[in-house]
C-alpha cells in the first residue's frame, strides 16, 4: 500500500512539474523570446543527473557483485524486452496509429519539413555525451567517491529531474502546439504502454526457453519495466536469485535506453524511443527522450511510464502467484 501511494505521489509532482512549465512556456511573453539558455541548461541539467545515477550504481555493491554471475541471464531478457517493446511499438506506429518516424500524421505536408531540417533534434552526439556521462558516474562512484557523498546522490537526482521535468514542460509550452498533440493522439495513446507491457513479457518468455530461469521466472523478472528499485523487492519472498536477475536487468534497461534512444530517434522512430525504458519513461529517461526527438513525443513516452509504472505492483505479484 505505501509503495502505491508513494507511486502515485511521484505521478502527481511529475505531472505537476510539467503542466506548470507547459502554462509558462505557452505565456505569449515566453515564446516570443528565443531563449537559447533553455536547452543548453536541459543539457546541463541532464549530464548531472546521469553523472548522478551513474555513482549512486557505480557504489552499489549488489550491482557490481551481480555483474559476474547472473549477468548474462539479465543481459538477454533486458536485450529480449527492449526488442520486443521495439518491434511491437514500430507495429503499432505504423500500422495503427499511422505515424511517420517523426511521430507526424503519415501524408503530412510536416515531414517534408521535418526531414528538410535534418529530421529535428536526433543527434548521435548527444549518445556521445550520455555513455561518456554513464561510464564517468561509475567509475568515480566505484573507485573515487566515499560512501557520505554517494548517500546524496539521491537527493540530487530527484532535484536534477524535477528540474528537467519543469523545463521539458516549458518547451512542450513553448512549441505552442501541445493541445493539438493531446487532441491527435486522443485514447490511441495508451496503445503504447499496452504494446510496450506485451512486447517485453512475449519476449522475456521466448528468452526464457533458453535460460535456466526458465519463462515463468524470466517473464517475472522482466515484469519491472525498468523500475529496479521495486521489482526485485517484490521477487525477494519469491526467489531471491530471480530477484537479483530482476534488479540487475532493470538496471541495465535504463542504462542501455539512455543510451540507444539517440539511435532509435535517429534510424528508426521517434515514438519507439518511448518503448526503451519502459516505467522510466516517465521520469529519468523522459529528458532524454524528448532531447533526441521532439516535444510532442513526450506525451507517448510520459503517459507509457505512468501506466507501466502503476502496473508493476500489480503484474509481478500475479506472474509469481500464477
Amino acid at each position: 500500500m505505501g509503495t502505491t501511494l508513494s507511486t502515485l505521489f511521484n505521478l502527481a509532482v511529475y505531472i505537476f512539474l510539467v503542466a506548470a512549465g507547459a502554462v509558462i512556456g505557452s505565456r505569449p511573453a515566453v515564446r516570443s523570446r528565443p531563449l537559447p539558455w533553455l536547452g543548453r541548461l536541459q543539457f546541463a541539467a541532464l549530464m548531472i543527473l546521469i553523472v548522478s545515477l551513474g555513482v549512486k550504481l557505480g557504489a552499489n555493491d549488489e550491482v557490481i557483485s551481480s555483474l559476474g554471475q547472473i549477468g548474462l541471464a539479465a543481459l538477454l531478457i533486458t536485450a529480449a524486452a527492449m526488442g520486443g517493446s521495439l518491434l511491437g511499438l514500430t507495429l503499432l506506429r505504423r500500422f495503427v496509429l499511422k505515424l511517420d518516424r517523426f511521430g507526424l500524421p503519415q501524408g503530412s505536408g510536416q515531414t517534408g519539413d521535418q526531414e528538410a531540417q535534418g529530421g529535428g533534434k536526433a543527434d548521435n552526439a548527444l549518445t556521445k555525451w550520455i555513455v561518456l556521462a554513464v561510464a564517468l558516474g561509475m567509475l568515480a562512484g566505484y573507485f573515487v567517491i566515499p560512501d557520505s557523498v554517494v548517500a546524496y546522490c539521491g537527493t540530487v537526482i530527484d532535484f536534477g529531474l524535477y528540474l528537467l521535468l519543469f523545463l521539458v514542460g516549458m518547451d512542450m509550452g513553448k512549441q505552442g502546439t501541445m493541445l493539438a498533440d493531446i487532441k491527435a493522439a486522443g485514447f490511441k495513446v495508451l496503445l503504447v504502454p499496452a504494446v510496450v507491457a506485451a512486447g517485453t513479457l512475449l519476449a522475456a518468455a521466448l528468452a526464457g526457453l533458453v535460460l535456466p530461469l526458465g519463462v515463468k521466472d524470466s517473464v517475472a523478472a522482466s515484469a519491472g519495466f525498468g523500475w529496479y528499485s521495486l521489482a526485485p523487492t517484490l521477487l525477494a519472498p519469491y526467489s531471491l536469485s530471480v530477484s537479483a536477475v530482476a534488479f540487475l536487468s532493470n538496471v541495465m534497461r535504463e542504462i542501455f535506453s539512455i543510451i540507444a534512444i539517440p539511435f532509435v530517434a535517429r534510424y528508426i522512430g521517434y515514438v519507439e524511443c518511448a518503448s526503451l525504458p519502459g516505467a522510466a519513461a516517465m521520469d529519468t529517461v523522459l529528458p532524454v527522450v524528448v532531447g533526441a526527438t521532439h516535444e510532442r513525443v513526450a506525451l507517448y513516452s510520459f503517459t507509457s511510464g505512468v501506466v507501466l509504472s502503476l502496473a508493476v505492483p500489480i503484474l509481478v505479484p500475479a506472474i509469481v502467484a500464477l
